[in-house]
């Protein structure tokens, strides 16, 4: 069975590829910080939920194959207005990677809303994140490597 059969694998190899995506994005708006009437633009947040299910396979949750019966879905109890109905709308709606961010509170006078601080902000979480990710990554391929043993 290849690693990307693997939920938390799958999962993984996905949350990386958005963040690689995401540091193109800021790397961009940070190129533009001089073009006038330029907006920043970033990644749509990843949906843990949808990252879930894509990354779900009958193989890693140990399910029967063909013709054998699959066991239904928990349905989740809602004991209070705040929690979250399991069939709500996802956010990652659309084929399109990048909107606008949130209107900017500070616009230069040719028009550009790119702060650096706060895309700088942005690239070093986005690389913390990385880091942290890959690090999991590399823990998790270790402990399989462990069991094979």
């Amino acid at each position: 069975m290849p690693l990307q059969d693997l939920t938390v694998m799958s999962a993984m190899l996905a949350k990386m590829n958005w963040m690689e995506e995401r540091q193109k994005v800021l790397a961009q708006n940070i190129a533009n910080a001089d073009t006038p009437n330029y907006q920043p633009m970033d990644v749509k947040p990843l949906d843990f939920k949808n990252l879930l299910q894509s990354s779900t396979s009958k193989a890693s949750l140990g399910a029967g194959g063909p013709g054998v019966p699959s066991a239904p879905a928990p349905v989740l109890a809602t004991t209070d207005p705040k929690h979250i109905v399991s069939g709500a709308s996802s956010t990652m709606a659309g084929k399109n990677p990048t909107a606008p961010e949130k209107s900017p509170y500070e616009v230069s006078p040719d028009g550009n809303a790119v702060i650096l601080e706060e895309q700088l902000v942005k690239m070093n979480q986005n690389y913390m994140d990385y880091q942290f990710t890959t690090n999991l990554y590399q823990k998790n391929i270790d402990i399989i490597k462990e069991a094979l043993k």
